[in-house]
């Protein structure tokens, strides 16, 4: 069955890179490195500079600067790195956790280099890249509620506040080099582990202080996701490693499902790619043990997870289908380096590969990954959101859901009164959109749980007359993925169905779901946090429904015939377009 899991993946992706490719064959490679020289430098104000509101004690303001060598033209658009909770100090090959480094011989960790990779990209390519040490916060976060989510936040502004000296009047130790040089209405952030969450909370801390920079885009890598702040009016990405051995619950997952609906007029794009393979530490090269020299770097699944070696997908064994350190790294370049030259800097070319219309670029190394793509409220109708249990016969426009022969056919996952949980007998880091948050008391994604026992199985939202002009919009899409724990799917075995568009006239055309995705695929592996149920966007572009008049469409149906039997989870149904 194991090796039906691997050619399921390699059949099914291969297909989707070949028809994406075909369409969409002029999307340069983000993770090239571009014309420009670049110069690394760093500065440090020292381990006590800087004291966070409420926070056990002072932290450090250090940072480097990945730059364009000579600073011709600008100003350039800033990216701000922040990376997560890691051991602070080491001693030999002994890791410590305390600031600053106290014991004799003790020297810091320099997780902030741990991303010079993407930072030297970037800034080739006319970006300031600044990645920002924060050892002082990890040695004591669990001291303070939020776990540091606040003071992880203040350092990030703070360190804003120092570029903005540079740009204005100068200052030590660069002198006047950056007058003039950075932009910071235009400014994108990333943050890894803690530091995603830390991300979001400045996004938050940033508007309440009347938004003095200009945040555009927000990228949580492997986050954890505590608190529950939502980015919205900018762009979002959240990157999610399928074989994480240490936010093994993918909460990250939260920020997206939070954000879809949370402002009605929200402008700005949310992403997610879910990476088959991938683990937490991998895309730090500070935290990687094959590239690191320092100790606590480490393979966190196989440390983290009890019996993590044996898994079939995630594990150390010969049909395991693990990313290396340089494939994982490749992953981080290209979508962090997309995500931010297409929201920050407006090169838009790039926004293909988000929203999965493009495949993934040669320098992500891998094309075992999963794009989810919530677009704009302007480039979107809402078909069903499937919000309420009102929406299992009501749709979003106020018009028939039906279903035939499906069960169950019921709404989960989200606010009482559904259940909390959508997959029977999984734990929480199986099912990442409902796990809990160790500081809210917010419920997660609601979704529709149904199942299908005969080909006669199908879900059907009907669209009113005067909505039904949808030639718009670039495709249906819709998010969905297999419940392993409903017995009518089978192991390693990949479902499928077809998506009916109905007009007017009674025309209509299908699609079946696996000519266009792969995400309808088994969730792999058997040890503990896995296998796991992340909900993947299909998006099927309208071209493809020969012979419906898309400009009086009435229905779309989802039409359960290609497998005898099945269940899934499925939400967000509407019609959509890429931003341009």
């Amino acid at each position: 069955m194991k090796s039906l899991i691997k050619n399921y993946f390699l059949a099914s992706l291969t297909l989707i890179v070949v028809a994406a490719s075909a369409a969409f064959a002029q999307v340069p490679d983000p993770g090239t490195p571009g014309p420009l020289a670049v110069t690394r430098e760093e500065y440090n104000f020292g381990d006590t500079a800087f004291q966070p509101s409420d926070f056990p004690g002072p932290v450090e303001l250090r940072a480097s600067i990945h730059y364009p060598t000579n600073l011709p033209g600008g100003p350039y658009p800033v990216i701000v790195f922040l990376h997560g909770r890691h051991a602070t100090c080491f001693k030999g090959n002994t890791q410590l956790l305390q600031w600053p480094c106290t014991d004799n011989g003790s020297q810091p960790i320099p997780s902030f280099q741990g991303y010079d990779y993407v930072s030297q990209v970037l800034a080739s390519n006319g970006y300031v890249v600044v990645s920002v040490s924060a050892n002082g916060v990890n040695a004591v976060d669990n001291a303070v509620f939020d776990l540091g989510a606040l003071a992880r936040a203040e350092l990030l502004q703070k360190h804003l506040d120092i570029l903005k000296t540079f740009n204005t009047t100068g200052g030590a130790p660069f002198g006047t080099k950056f007058v003039g040089k950075f932009d910071l209405t235009r400014v994108g952030t990333m943050g890894h582990s803690r530091g995603g969450e830390g991300v979001v909370r400045h996004y938050v801390l940033n508007n309440q202080l009347g938004a003095p920079y200009g945040i555009k885009a927000v990228f949580p890598l492997a986050p954890v996701d505590f608190s529950r702040f939502v980015v919205n009016n900018a762009a979002l990405n959240v990157m999610l490693p399928y074989c994480d051995g240490d936010v093994s619950d993918l909460q990250g997952v939260h920020f997206y499902d939070d954000a879809r609906y949370n402002v009605p007029a929200d402008q700005s794009p949310k992403h997610y790619e879910l990476v088959m393979g991938a683990n937490h530490n991998f895309f730090n090269t500070i935290w990687s043990p094959d590239s690191s020299v320092f100790p606590g770097a480490t393979n966190d699944w196989l440390t983290f997870v009890p019996g993590g070696h044996s898994d079939s997908h995630c594990g150390s064994g010969k049909t395991n289908q693990r990313l290396t350190e340089a494939q994982q790294r490749g992953v981080g370049l290209a979508y962090m380096t997309a995500f931010f030259r297409a929201y920050v800097g407006v090169e838009t070319q790039f926004i293909p590969l988000l929203t999965g219309d493009a495949p993934p670029p040669p320098s992500a190394q891998t094309t075992s990954l999963f794009v989810s793509y919530h677009a704009p409220a302007s480039l979107r109708l809402d078909v069903n959101r499937l919000l309420g249990d009102n929406n299992l016969t009501t749709n979003t426009l106020g018009a028939v859901a039906t279903q035939t022969a499906l069960s169950p056919y019921e709404l989960c996952g989200g606010n009482t009164p559904q259940p909390a949980t959508c997959v029977a007998g999984a734990n929480n880091a199986q099912q990442p959109h409902t796990t809990p948050s160790a500081r809210s008391p917010l419920r997660g994604l609601s979704q529709l749980r149904t199942g299908w026992d005969d080909i006669t199985g199908n879900y059907r939202n009907n669209i009113p007359a005067a909505l039904g002009n949808v030639s718009g919009f670039q495709a249906v899409q819709f998010r969905v993925g297999v419940n392993f724990a409903d017995v009518r799917n089978f192991e390693g075995l990949a479902q499928d169905f077809r998506v009916v568009l109905t007009d007017a006239s009674g025309g209509s055309a299908s699609v079946r779901v696996s000519d266009v995705s792969g995400a309808l695929f088994f969730p792999p592996g058997e040890v503990l946090a896995v296998p796991k149920v992340v909900l993947n966007t299909v998006r099927i572009p309208l071209s493809a429904f020969n012979g419906v008049n898309l400009n009086a469409v009435r229905s779309v149906q989802f039409t359960f015939n290609e497998r005898l039997q099945g269940g899934v989870l499925i939400t967000d149904v509407a019609f959509a377009s890429a931003p341009q």
